[in-house]
């Protein structure tokens, strides 16, 4: 993985092997989609440390409560102490590039997405699939003044 810096934040672009590594993961990561094997969605995340993470989808019966599979390898990374993601497998659905951008503003790397378009192999930042985001990057700011206000 290489990084550059990009309007203040870490940018990494994954080299072939790197990209073919998570590919494998989120393919394997199918067979565990509940409720039924290979039936949802899986995908597959890279940390700084270079470990990759997996998710799958989790599907209730009422979907309110479905867990999307990024959310679960956003999850899944965590769990294991790691919170500065530098790609994941797409494409995604608008709701988990949400979950994507806040991770990227939360840790100051914006996120790769990866994923294959007719047979080439594409990394596009989070930040290009997000021409419109909410919250807007000084949002967080913010809201942290708010919080230390009601702290006093």
């Amino acid at each position: 993985m290489k990084k550059k810096v990009v309007k203040g934040k870490e940018v990494y672009t994954l080299s072939n092997s790197e990209c073919d590594k998570l590919f494998k993961a989120e393919k394997e990561a199918m067979e565990n989609t509940y409720p039924n094997p290979n039936s949802g969605f899986a995908v597959a995340l890279m940390t700084k440390k270079g470990n990759v993470y997996k998710g799958v989808s989790y599907i209730s019966d009422t979907d309110t409560l479905t867990m999307h599979s990024e959310a679960t390898a956003l999850a899944n990374a965590a769990i294991h102490g790691e919170k500065d993601v530098i790609a994941i497998t797409g494409p995604n659905c608008h709701i988990c590039k949400q979950l994507i951008y806040e991770s990227t503003l939360r840790s100051g790397i914006d996120i790769v997405i990866v994923f294959k378009e007719e047979g080439k192999i594409k990394q596009i930042p989070i930040s290009r699939m997000m021409p419109y985001p909410w919250p807007k990057p000084n949002f967080q700011e913010k809201l942290d003044k708010i919080k230390r206000k009601k702290v006093k």
